[in-house]
Parts: C-alpha cells; sequence; structure tokens
C-alpha cells in the first residue's frame, strides 16, 4: 500500500478523457439536429429522466421540499432530493438551462466516483504506475453487448451492459444520477472504513444517510457491503462494535420508507414496478467481467494487511450483494445492479497490476466494445431523443404563464416535457405510473370529441392549460364560440401549428379534483 502522497494525474487525466468523451453525443446533439427537431437533452430513459426535472424544476425556483406531480390528488410537499436541489440551483445559474445542469453536475460527480475508485484500487495495494491504465480499464470497460449489438441488431435493450448503467461509463454517458448514487456509495463506505473515532461514524452515518436523498437504493448496498467486510475481515468479537454504526442509519431508512413507500403521493411507480430481465441477459451482460474477476481472484492472494483485504472485500462483497438481492423477488432488483461492474472490474485491473501496465491497456481496449458502440449508437439520428421542434417549444411557452399546480391538458409526450420545464400539473405524462394508460387513453378522446364535450371534459377538470392545434384566437372550432380559453402561445414547427390556451379565468375547483368521466 502507498504511503506517500498520490499523484492527481491518473485520476485527473481519465476524468478529463471521459468528460471529453461522454459528452461528446451531446453537443454534437445540441448543435446539430436534424432539421425542424429539438435534442432532448438525454438520450436513455426519457420519462424517467423528465421526471426527474420536474423535481429539479421545483427546485430551481426555491423549494426544498418537492411534490409530485404525476400524482393527481393534492398532498404536502415532503420528498427532499440532494442531487435535484444541486441541478435546479444550477439549472437557475444557467437562466433555466436544466439539462446543461445535468451535465455539469455529470462531470461533477464523475470526478467523485473516479477519486473514490482511485482510492479504493490504491487501498488494494495496486502500484502507482498501474493506476491511469487500472482507472481506463474501470471507466471504460463493458461485456459483449455492444458486439452482440452489432452481430444481432436492435433493439439494443436486449444487452444490459449496453443499456442499464451496470458499468461506469454508461452511468456517466447516459444518466449522471446512476454516477451520483455510485460515488456517494464508494464514498460512504470509505468513511466507515476509515472511522477510528466518533466523529468519523458520525461522518460516515451522514454521507450513508445522504443516499437516501440522491438515491435509495445504494443504502441497501451499503449495509449489505459493509456488513459482509466486517464478517468476513474483523474477528468475531469486534463484530457488534463495527456494525453498531449501521444501526444509526435507521432514521435515514425509516425516512424513505415512509416518503417512497408509504406516502401514495410518491409511491406511484411502485404501484407498476418494472420487473427484472431474464436472469441470463444479466448473467450475459457481466459475463466477461466476472469471469475474468473470478480468474484473477488466486492472484491477489498473497501476505496482506488489514486494509488490503478489507479493499479486496469490499469489492466482493458489492457483486456478491447483488446477487443476493436480484435472487428476491423485488420490482426493482435491477436498480441495485446500477454500476456492479466497477468492482468486477476493479478485480480485474487489481490482478492484472502483477504484469506490466500495457497489459492492463489491452485489458481495457479488448473490453470497451460496448463503450464504442454505445457512442456510436448517441451519435444517430433517433427520433427517441430528436422531436419536432413544436413539442419542445409548446411545453416551454408555459415557463412563465403556470402557477404551481395549474392543471395542462396536452399530449402525454409534452405533458412530460412542461412538468420539466414549467411549473404546470400535466394531466397526462410518464407512461409508468399506475394510471397511466387510463389517462393517455382519456387525452385520446379528449382529442376526438366534439367541441362541446371537450370543453366539459375540461372544466370538470378545473384545467388551466389546454395544448389545442393552432386555429384562430379564440379556439371557436375546438372548444366552442362561447368557450372561455384565449391563445397565449404558438409554436409551429414541421409537424404543424400548436396553440396553448388559457382559461380567462383560474378555475374555481381546487388544483386535483376528481377526474371527470372520458369526452363524449
Amino acid at each position: 500500500m502507498e504511503t506517500a502522497r498520490p499523484s492527481p494525474r491518473p485520476v485527473l487525466g481519465v476524468w478529463a478523457l471521459l468528460c471529453l468523451v461522454t459528452n461528446l453525443p451531446y453537443a454534437r446533439a445540441w448543435l446539430l439536429p436534424p432539421r425542424g427537431t429539438r435534442f432532448l437533452g438525454f438520450f436513455y430513459a426519457i420519462p424517467d429522466v423528465f421526471n426527474y426535472l420536474s423535481y429539479v424544476q421545483q427546485a430551481e425556483h426555491g423549494a426544498l421540499l418537492f411534490f409530485n406531480k404525476l400524482y393527481p390528488l393534492p398532498h404536502a410537499a415532503s420528498l427532499a432530493n440532494l442531487e435535484w436541489s444541486v441541478v435546479g440551483w444550477l439549472s437557475a445559474a444557467l437562466g433555466s438551462q436544466p439539462a446543461l445542469a445535468y451535465r455539469v453536475f455529470g462531470a461533477a460527480v464523475t470526478l467523485a466516483l473516479v477519486l473514490a475508485t482511485d482510492r479504493w484500487l490504491r487501498l488494494a495495494g495496486l502500484p502507482g504506475d498501474h493506476r491511469f491504465a487500472a482507472l481506463l480499464l474501470v471507466f471504460t470497460g463493458g461485456g459483449l453487448g455492444g458486439v452482440l449489438f452489432l452481430r444481432l441488431g436492435p433493439p439494443a435493450w436486449r444487452f444490459l451492459d449496453l443499456t442499464s448503467g451496470m458499468y461506469p461509463f454508461i452511468s456517466v454517458l447516459v444518466n449522471p444520477h446512476f454516477a451520483a448514487g455510485t460515488a456517494l456509495l464508494l464514498w460512504a463506505l470509505w468513511a466507515f472504513h476509515r472511522a477510528r473515532d466518533l466523529g468519523g461514524e458520525l461522518l460516515a452515518v451522514l454521507l450513508g444517510s445522504c443516499l437516501v436523498l440522491v438515491r435509495p437504493y445504494e443504502l441497501a448496498l451499503l449495509v449489505g457491503i459493509r456488513g459482509l467486510v466486517v464478517l468476513t475481515t474483523q474477528p468475531w468479537r469486534r463484530w457488534l462494535r463495527l456494525l453498531l454504526p449501521l444501526a444509526a442509519l435507521a432514521p435515514a431508512v425509516l425516512y424513505g420508507w415512509s416518503t417512497t413507500v408509504r406516502n401514495p403521493a410518491y409511491a406511484v411507480f411502485s404501484a407498476v414496478g418494472y420487473g427484472l430481465p431474464p436472469a441470463a441477459d444479466i448473467l450475459l451482460a457481466l459475463l466477461p467481467a466476472g469471469v475474468l474477476a473470478l480468474a484473477g481472484v488466486p492472484l491477489l492472494r498473497g501476505a496482506h494487511g488489514l486494509p488490503e483485504r478489507v479493499a479486496f472485500a469490499t469489492l466482493l462483497a458489492w457483486p456478491v450483494t447483488v446477487a443476493a438481492v436480484l435472487a428476491l423477488p423485488l420490482r426493482f432488483g435491477l436498480q441495485l445492479a446500477v454500476d456492479v461492474g466497477l468492482p468486477l472490474l476493479g478485480l480485474v485491473a487489481l490482478a492484472l497490476a502483477r504484469f506490466r501496465p500495457a497489459v492492463t491497456l489491452a485489458a481495457a481496449l479488448l473490453l470497451c466494445s460496448t463503450s464504442a458502440v454505445a457512442l456510436e449508437l448517441l451519435l444517430e439520428d433517433n427520433p427517441q431523443w430528436y422531436v419536432p421542434r413544436e413539442r419542445i417549444e409548446a411545453a416551454e411557452a408555459l415557463r412563465p404563464l403556470c402557477r404551481r399546480g395549474e392543471l395542462l391538458v396536452a399530449p402525454p409526450d409534452i405533458g412530460l416535457y412542461a412538468n420539466a420545464y414549467s411549473a404546470c400539473r400535466a394531466y397526462a405524462a410518464h407512461l409508468g405510473t399506475a394510471d397511466s394508460r387510463e389517462r393517455a387513453a382519456a387525452i385520446r378522446a379528449f382529442y376526438a370529441a366534439p367541441p362541446a364535450g371537450r370543453l366539459a371534459w375540461l372544466e370538470a377538470r378545473c384545467a388551466r392549460f389546454v395544448v389545442l392545434p393552432d386555429d384562430g384566437e379564440r379556439a371557436p372550432h375546438l372548444l366552442g364560440a362561447a368557450a372561455p380559453y384565449h391563445r397565449v402561445a404558438q409554436a409551429s414547427g414541421p409537424t404543424g401549428r400548436l396553440a396553448v390556451y388559457a382559461s380567462d379565468e383560474p378555475p374555481a375547483c381546487p388544483p386535483g379534483a376528481p377526474a371527470a368521466a372520458t369526452p363524449q
């Protein structure tokens, strides 16, 4: 284990390379979108990411506790999230640019993640001249998904290492939310390992508790990994003393459970769940790194002190904990597998440290095919992340008009964007909620209904805003000649013209009134 102060160059070099490579698709998409389209600012899991932005929007306007725009009934704002607060403050400083703010945030958490990984690898005895190569392997390696995609073709979602964030490169590339949770997990584990007194234990508990305020899934990983490390590296007489600080995480667990599970306003997604992919797909995604890690374990045996044993145990306990969770009938088990490739590739890098750094660099080259294919995919003009510009502009037009909780009726995609860019609450937005199908069907019926039926439905729902095809100042052909709605904004693009209409006076009934019947 190194005792001299390590050079920051390997960490900064890998971090700079990651920032450059992973931001190239974003720069290209923002600067050169297909004609008539706008880049959404994100590539994967668009509904989920825009749901993040609905909370970022609230933070941008000063909220510390958030309410759920996807929940139809009035409820108190009680959800806290450090990530969304920080991104909201950054967005406000950048002039209401939440997607750009997320790229800045992503660069910061990537640096924290690379620093934490480097620290754990050094604790395990990684020689100083291997640090750059080892970090490059950990942060560019992947599975066979890229090669299989080139061979078998789409859909890419079949190949989990290409799409699900099981490896750090994909997390950094497409979802800073994943990178933030993993970085905080590694630093919390480090704090528990380094705690020597009450102050150190309090810091560890604080960092662990913050996981609930970023990505609650990682809190389960923290407890599982730390518990296994203590049980496998410490004499049994010390178990109680070392595991006791984990009990101090109970308030954080209670807050997370009461807010995101028991509170119906925030448990809306758990009513559906995403389910687990086939076990064969999970094993295939982790096969190369897992096999190499297991093959390298014999090379890691030797006369190591306790710090090295703790580092090895931490890297091994991570995938073991994930495997145990995936074996349980949990709807969100795959969420805990985010970045599980990091400890596996870390073990590979440590095993290869017995050879010259060039061997590790060669391994990084052999395992980077998934990362290269992911970059290639994001450089395509895919309609999943390029949309007709009028769809985005209609949502952005609501930013100065909406007040908190006012209801918007619009197609689900525009509703999703409006939740992110304005204080409005869209009637239909995210397609992953329990009643999303019913709401989407009601929206289709609304647009197919005659003017009188549309107007009655809007008034029954107390809708303040509605997006309609652009058709005159008061839309007589769309809502009826006497409709108390007037046009407040317009947007035009390759698929037509849209108009945002607002009621002449705020609806008399409160937001969140019971849903009206389908328009007739």
